[in-house]
């Protein structure tokens, strides 16, 4: 019996950086530029694109997800990954962060919106998206198709770098 799972759920959980990695960086990015709605959502969307080129390990994945091996990894890879960015925006929110709420969170959708309309691509074959599709596995591929790390290194990295901007948004 084969295991069924949405494309859209195993896309979302290979060959990308986390999605709450993308939604720290349209935060920070938000919190700089205050009341500038549409700024911070553009900008989010754009520092999607520059975070993947950096290596962050998962060209492997991706490549097992493309052949439909481990499946069942990649859908715990990104169950796992949505339900840390979820308690990450909780905590933004709740904590005592002068911030301005709607300009953070229409930056963090546009950090995590390339992502969604990817995977909406990939299950849907929605012709009016293959250039975005395209475009992000250019940046996504520019680098760590001659050069990545292991995916233990990128998530290594990414916890890093998300501590990181935790301490700089709180």
């Amino acid at each position: 019996m084969r295991f069924f799972v949405p494309r859209a759920i195993i896309f979302a959980a290979s060959g990308r950086m986390f999605l709450t990695t993308h939604a720290a960086i349209g935060a920070l990015i938000a919190q700089q530029i205050p009341g500038q709605h549409f700024l911070a959502f553009t900008i989010g969307i754009a520092s999607h694109f520059l975070s993947d080129i950096i290596p962050h390990g998962d060209t492997k994945q991706y490549k097992d997800y493309m052949s439909g091996r481990r499946v069942k990894k990649a859908v715990a890879y990104v169950m796992i990954d949505a339900a840390i960015a979820v308690y990450f925006i909780l905590f933004l929110f709740n904590a005592d962060i002068p911030t301005n709420r709607l300009t953070v969170s229409l930056g963090i959708a546009g950090g995590i919106l390339p992502d969604l309309l990817v995977a909406i691509y990939e299950v849907w074959r929605v012709k009016g998206l293959r250039w975005f599709h395209r475009l992000h596995f250019f940046f996504h591929n520019m680098v760590s198709e001659k050069k990545d790390m292991t995916l233990a290194s990128g998530f290594a990295m990414q916890v890093m770098f998300l501590a990181a901007l935790v301490n700089l948004i709180v």
